[in-house]
């Protein structure tokens, strides 16, 4: 029998809820955090960034208007003819009134500002075009993890966003409201997903994209719980919970099983490994799916981590940060 090679996901989408602990209130205590819950839309500026390249349908033929510049592919575009380019539609608006055959473009790449030339050439619509695939957002769904009682700074997610196989480099983006429309259910070898509706509604405001989440400001404490955060000397093998909305968007909790532990003396994204026992969420998932990570892990009263990678070819198992991990990160 072939051997299926173990494959560990962490997801963009996630999915951290919040659950009614029963805790006490400690005025001065800095690692009370109000616990998260509301599933919330995500969206990350990138600024204008080439995703691909082609050959563009002229009247003559197909032409590569790239071929001869310095353009890769994960560049930024900052400016075209010094002209400051924000988003997709500023560069549109730009390159439709340019005359000339060949435009002066500034790159940043690797933090780093290159310019080149690139030509212009016009479509069989009579369109003008550069031939490259560009964005300007990074659109998702998930769920706040907490939010911090002082500052109202929030984190999420339990791992960072990535783009060409780096970590994003993003401080600015939305948090908007999100609905849960339905649930894809996971099989080995396959995750599932959580897949839900982004709304208008500004929640937050995304202030870093870390290995260890998103984080950011602006949130308000609403009616949450107040949860203590466990320091990681804490966090023991046995029964836990985790907090999810899957259906009719109603957060429950979900009974899992800690089984393996990491003990780290610095940040990392997997130091708790679960397993996914209750019975119900089972039926429902398969176990983690996508949109489930953040999801916070609650064990004796305490915030203790969120989930944050899945093992697709078991997904009834996945991994977790510390909370701890979190709280360091979101720079409370």
């Amino acid at each position: 029998m072939k051997r299926i090679k173990k494959i560990i996901v962490g997801f963009f989408i996630l999915l951290a809820i919040s659950l009614s602990v029963k805790v006490s209130t400690y005025a001065n205590n800095d690692k009370m955090v109000y616990l998260g819950g509301e599933n919330i839309g995500i969206k990350l500026n990138t600024g204008v960034t080439v995703m691909g390249k082609y050959e563009v349908d002229t009247i003559n033929g197909k032409f590569s208007p790239w071929k001869e510049s310095n353009i890769e592919v994960g560049d930024v575009i900052i400016s075209i003819n010094n002209l400051k380019i924000s988003d997709n539609n500023s560069l549109l608006n730009i390159l439709s009134n340019v005359e000339e055959e060949v435009v002066s473009v500034e790159l940043l790449r690797n933090n780093q500002k290159i310019r080149t030339d690139i030509f212009v050439c016009k479509t069989i619509q009579n369109q003008k075009s550069l031939g490259l695939y560009i964005k300007d957002k990074i659109l998702g769904v998930g769920t706040l993890t907490f939010v911090d009682v002082k500052s109202n700074r929030f984190a999420s997610l339990g791992h960072g966003i990535y783009q060409n196989n780096k970590l994003f480099d993003s401080k600015s983006g939305l948090i908007l409201g999100s609905n849960v429309d339905e649930v894809i259910k996971a099989v080995p070898g396959d995750a599932g997903e959580i897949r839900s509706t982004i709304n208008n509604k500004v929640l937050g405001y995304i202030t870093n994209n870390k290995n260890t989440g998103l984080y950011g400001k602006g949130i308000k404490k609403n009616n949450r719980d107040l949860i203590e955060i466990a320091d990681i000397n804490e966090v023991k093998l046995g029964k836990a919970q985790i907090v999810t909305t899957l259906t009719n968007n109603q957060k429950e909790k979900y009974d899992i099983e800690i089984i393996e532990l990491q003990d780290q003396s610095s940040v990392d994204i997997k130091g708790i490994k679960i397993r996914i026992t209750d019975p119900k969420l089972l039926n429902i998932t398969g176990g983690i799916v996508q949109g489930m990570s953040g999801s916070p892990i609650i064990q004796d009263g305490k915030l203790v981590g969120a989930v944050s990678h899945v093992i697709v070819d078991n997904p009834t198992v996945g991994y977790g940060i510390y909370a701890k991990w979190m709280l360091k990160d979101a720079n409370i």
